[in-house]
C-alpha cells in the first residue's frame, strides 16, 4: 500500500472540522476563491470549509493496466513518463500496476526519476485489471484525500479488453439452436451487471477518476464496455477518453493530465440532517464551474 507517510506536505495544512466534510472535484474558467461560492446540499444551504487549487498540492495515482499490444502500450508509457515530468512542482506521483491485484510500483513523491522510471519499467502482460482493481485504488486514493489537504486524482492508462479478464463476460451463447436463447439477444448483459456493482462502489468515491483506453472498439461487446468505463470515471466527477489509433495517445495523456493538474478541490461541510445520497449545487457570479452534482456519502 501506499505509505501517507511520505506524504508529509499534503497533511501539514490539513483542516480539523468537527462535521463530516465532502471535497467536489471543480473546474472553473478562473481562480476560485471560497468567499465567491455558495453551496447547497440536497437543497439545504452548507458552508465552503476550504478551497484548494492548481497552485496547491497534488497527488496523482497513475495506475498501468496494460495486457496487450506493444505497439499501443509502449508509446502510452512514453508519453505518460514525458508528462509526469512535466506537471507542476507541487504535485506528487505514485505508480501503480492493475494486473494480479494492485501493486505499488513506485511510492508518491515530488521527485519524478521513481515514478518516470517505474512506468517505463512496467511489463505488458497478463490479464485484464481495471475492473478488478478500480475499487481498490480509488478507495485508497479517497482515504488520503478526507484526511488531507490535497487534491487527488486516480489515472488509469489502460489497453483492457473485455474479452481479456479473468473472469469472462462475453456471455457466450449457452444453447446455439434455441434462437430465443438471452444470451444471444444480450451478448453484453455480463458486462453491463459488472458495470453496474462496480458503479454502485464508485458513486461513493469523491477522488474522480480518469482513464486513457489505448484502443477503442466498435463492435457490441467492446461498445458496451467502453460505456461502462466511461461510467464509471463519470460517476467520480472523472471521464474517459478512448484512443482510436496509436498517433492520439500522447495527446489523449497529455490532455487528461492537463484536466487534471488545473482542477480544483472544494471542501464543503456536510449538514448533519441530509439523506445519504444528494445533490450539490455551486453557484458563483464570477466564475463558470464544472463539476459532479450527484453524491452517495456513507455516515461515519
Amino acid at each position: 500500500m501506499i505509505a501517507c507517510a511520505t506524504l508529509s506536505w499534503a497533511f501539514a495544512a490539513a483542516p480539523r472540522p468537527a462535521n463530516q466534510i465532502l471535497k467536489v472535484a471543480v473546474w472553473s474558467d478562473a481562480p476560485i476563491a471560497a468567499n465567491d461560492l455558495t453551496v447547497t446540499v440536497a437543497g439545504n444551504a452548507a458552508r465552503v470549509v476550504d478551497v484548494k487549487g492548481p497552485a496547491d498540492n497534488l497527488l496523482l495515482v497513475a495506475v498501468l493496466d496494460l495486457a496487450g499490444d506493444l505497439s499501443l502500450a509502449e508509446p502510452a508509457k512514453e508519453a505518460l513518463a514525458a508528462d509526469i515530468e512535466k506537471l507542476p512542482p507541487r504535485a506528487a506521483v505514485a505508480v501503480m500496476r492493475a494486473q494480479d491485484g494492485p501493486k505499488v510500483l513506485a511510492d508518491p513523491g515530488t521527485d519524478r526519476a521513481p515514478a518516470i522510471a517505474a512506468v517505463r519499467d512496467v511489463p505488458v502482460s497478463g490479464k485484464a485489471g481495471l475492473l478488478d482493481s478500480v475499487e481498490t485504488i480509488t478507495r485508497l486514493a479517497d482515504a488520503i484525500l478526507a484526511k488531507s489537504s490535497v487534491r487527488v486524482a486516480v489515472l488509469y492508462v489502460t489497453d483492457s479488453d473485455v474479452e481479456n479478464y479473468r473472469e469472462d463476460f462475453t456471455n457466450p451463447v449457452i444453447n446455439s439452436s434455441d434462437t430465443h436463447d438471452l444470451s444471444r439477444r444480450f451478448p453484453e448483459a455480463l458486462i453491463q451487471d459488472k458495470i453496474s456493482k462496480v458503479a454502485a462502489v464508485m458513486a461513493e468515491r469523491q477522488a474522480p477518476l480518469f482513464v486513457v483506453h489505448l484502443r477503442s472498439r466498435s463492435d457490441r461487446l467492446g461498445e458496451a464496455y467502453q460505456n461502462g468505463l466511461k461510467q464509471l470515471a463519470e460517476v467520480t466527477g472523472g471521464s474517459a477518453v478512448f484512443c482510436r489509433s496509436s498517433e492520439e495517445i500522447a495527446d489523449a495523456i497529455q490532455r487528461t493530465l492537463g484536466l487534471i493538474a488545473s482542477s480544483y478541490s472544494v471542501a464543503v461541510a456536510l449538514p448533519e440532517r441530509r439523506p445519504r445520497s444528494f445533490e450539490v449545487r455551486l453557484d458563483s457570479d464570477k466564475y463558470t464551474l464544472t463539476y459532479r452534482t450527484h453524491f452517495v456519502v456513507k455516515e461515519r
